[in-house]
């Protein structure tokens, strides 16, 4: 009988969280020098943030190629799930940009934009703790990339990157005309105006598995990488299982799934609610 009153009370107190903790969504902006130009984000705050002066972990939350700073919010249920935790989520916008710094045009290091802006600029804006024990990055596709390259070259910065159906075959992956050939043409042509048409000297730096080979093991985050088996493209299933060998190899903490599901929202509103729990799990 004990027991019935125990879980019952438990269970009162999880649906209290959900009927009445409320997540503020705002949308902000800031002068970029690394675009020249301005830059929208979400800014997605719990809902102690107006009543207390709590400092909070922060996740920058990555979106995929063809979408922009809005997807994680309408697409999901982030906002309904983030009510049982105490986090400032921001959802940046970087184009079809694949978070690189281009080799071809002029002010669109969008890399930087990520690194050299929007995170100084929240840090001082907002309530966070600007260490990176409080700090993760995650995203889906091409944010699922720009997770993995930002917790390989910013170690410092991350303790976690979630890496969800990470399109990690490029730049290398341009020397691939089966993989191009699956690609559409706006997306061949983002590819090569980031990385630069053929290989160069910065492939190297944007190549998720060279980094993590002249990367040092100790100082770099936890991962949580997750594939969906039905993904329709193959090269993002074989690829993502390739990483997790060589994070293996490495010595590197992480976590590999393959779940049921494509390429696709249904999939990655299942994992990012899990990518939320890792998170909570490895700060508290």
């Amino acid at each position: 009988m004990k027991n019935k009153i125990f879980w019952s009370l438990f269970f009162l107190t999880v649906l209290a969280r959900f009927s009445f903790a409320q997540v503020t969504v705002v949308e902000d902006s800031l002068y970029a020098p690394s675009i020249k130009g301005y830059s929208k984000f979400y800014a997605i705050l719990p809902d102690s943030y107006t009543v207390t002066q709590e400092r909070y972990t922060t996740i920058y939350l990555l979106h995929g190629f063809g979408g922009d700073y809005t997807n994680w919010v309408k697409l999901t249920d982030l906002v309904r799930d983030l009510r049982l935790y105490h986090y400032i989520v921001i959802c940046p916008d970087a184009k079809n940009s694949w978070y690189t710094n281009s080799v071809t045009i002029k002010n669109a290091d969008y890399e930087d934009l990520i690194i050299k802006d929007i995170i100084p600029f929240v840090d001082k804006k907002y309530r966070t703790k600007p260490t990176k024990f409080s700090r993760a990055v995650a995203g889906l596709s091409m944010g699922g990339y720009g997770a993995a390259k930002f917790g390989i070259k910013y170690p410092t910065m991350f303790f976690f990157a979630g890496c969800l159906s990470p399109a990690i075959q490029f730049p290398a992956g341009l020397e691939d005309s089966a993989i191009v050939a699956r690609r559409s043409k706006e997306s061949n042509e983002s590819v090569r105006e980031m990385f630069g048409a053929s290989r160069n000297e910065r492939w190297n730096e944007n190549d998720v598995f060279a980094l993590l080979e002249k990367s040092s093991a100790r100082s770099l985050p936890y991962f949580y990488l997750s594939v969906g088996s039905n993904d329709g493209i193959p090269e993002i299933i074989d690829l993502t299982h390739s990483f997790a060998g060589a994070l293996r190899k490495k010595k590197v903490p992480f976590e590999m799934h393959e779940v049921p599901g494509e390429h696709y929202w249904k999939l990655w509103d299942k994992e990012i609610a899990i990518v939320l729990q890792r998170i909570y799990e490895m700060s508290n």
